[in-house]
């Protein structure tokens, strides 16, 4: 089961979501490796991203 939810939004407006084409995108987290290691490659991204996260209870 999903730990979290994270929304990647590009600040300069840039594609982030591939199906529609818009500027954010949502992905479920199911470890905290994996959320660690997603912060890591959107802080990487040229597409400026700006990361929010939801924990799931």
């Amino acid at each position: 089961m999903a730990k979290y939810v994270v929304t990647a939004t590009s600040r300069t407006g840039r594609q982030v979501n591939t199906v529609t084409g818009g500027p954010s995108d949502q992905k479920a987290i199911y470890s905290d490796k994996e959320l660690s290691d997603f912060k890591a490659a959107a802080a990487a991204d040229p597409r400026d991203l700006d990361v929010t996260v939801r924990p799931l209870d």
